[in-house]
């Protein structure tokens, strides 16, 4: 059982300018959820990484920063804790999760509301396990460059290789804002050895969950506000959706809430092995997500969701989405950080 914690961050204003031509853009200041955020990473360029979209799930007064992955032009794939409650376990309702698409500058993006919230039925609030939801939105119109769908990679991952992250979560330990652009950073998978010191049961990265090693990549690290984002492996100049950010702990210090730390360690959810939970959801079969891989090796065993475990836009319908996620224990550490505009 992992000791993970899941960072939440209210930031004011954040952005101050946004396009007069953007659908429910930007200005509302983004809270961030999140247990990840991208440390010394770069900004990616205009047109690259057209299916990574960024997220704002407004709870109360606050709202949260997440990010998500576009596997349809209907459906996107994000941590299911970004859709969650932490303090009441509710599952957020569809009216207040935006979506947003179209650029890598949060200023140039469009966005629409989610038409339904699907989160795992076993997803497990107290270890950050099952983390992974769907959201249903409106078609979008796909352009190449601009709006991209993302295959799920089916391939075998293995320790040492590299995956790059991404998303518009902080970029240092102390930042009182948000980038207006898509960060990403090269990251390493750990060894089984170094990651069963957070999580026991880990044993492979082709399980649930995708552990790196900040040993292995020095001060580089995802945290707040990328919750949900993208995690990539490049084979033959393809791009696939290896993993989403989850969850992070530094072992030697599990009480941190810090990133990028010498001994800290981020667990991503291994999206492929939740194949079955994305076809019952979606209703399309799983050749519909994987692209034309040559070798194609399904690692999952899960089960996916029942039948009446799909939300719809009423909260009768979504709470019964979290099964036997009922009790938060102090595994899962929600850290409110209030930013002075």
């Amino acid at each position: 059982m992992k000791a993970s914690f899941a960072l939440t961050t209210t930031v004011a204003a954040l952005f101050a300018v946004v396009a007069p031509n953007v659908s429910q853009a930007a200005a509302s200041p983004p809270l961030v959820h999140l247990d990840k955020r991208i440390i010394a990473g770069t900004a990616v360029a205009s047109g690259k990484y057209p299916f990574a979209v960024r997220l704002n799930i407004q709870r109360g007064e606050d709202e949260y920063l997440c990010g998500g992955s576009l596997l349809l032009d209907n459906y996107v794939v994000t941590a299911a804790h970004c859709l969650v409650d932490t303090d009441t376990n509710a599952i957020a309702e569809p009216h207040t999760v935006s979506v947003c698409y179209g650029s890598n500058n949060v200023l140039e993006q469009t966005c629409t509301t989610a038409l339904n919230v699907t989160v795992h039925r076993r997803y497990n609030p107290d270890t950050i396990s099952n983390d992974i939801a769907l959201l249903q939105i409106s078609p979008l119109t796909l352009k190449t460059g601009s709006v991209e769908t993302i295959p799920v990679y089916t391939g075998q991952l293995a320790e040492k290789q590299t995956l790059t992250t991404m998303g518009w979560g902080k970029t240092t330990n102390n930042s009182t804002a948000l980038p207006s652009t898509l960060m990403s950073v090269d990251i390493e998978i750990g060894t089984a050895k170094t990651c069963r010191v957070a999580n026991p049961d880990y044993s492979t990265p082709n399980g649930p969950e995708v552990c790196s090693a900040n040993a292995l990549t020095p001060g580089k690290d995802s945290c707040q506000g990328d919750s949900g984002s993208p995690t990539i492996v490049n084979v033959d100049g393809v791009v696939y959706l290896a993993a989403l950010t989850s969850s992070g702990t530094d072992p030697k210090n599990p009480g941190s809430a810090d990133c990028a730390t010498s001994d800290g360690l981020a667990f991503y959810t291994h999206v492929n092995y939740f194949m079955s939970f994305i076809a019952l959801t979606t209703g399309k079969p799983p050749s519909s997500f994987t692209g034309n891989q040559k070798s194609s090796t399904t690692t999952g065993s899960d089960s996916g969701p029942s039948p009446t475990s799909s939300s719809s836009n009423n909260s009768a319908a979504g709470s019964t989405i979290s099964g036997t996620a009922t009790v938060l224990s102090s595994l899962a550490m929600a850290i409110i950080l209030t930013f002075s505009i």
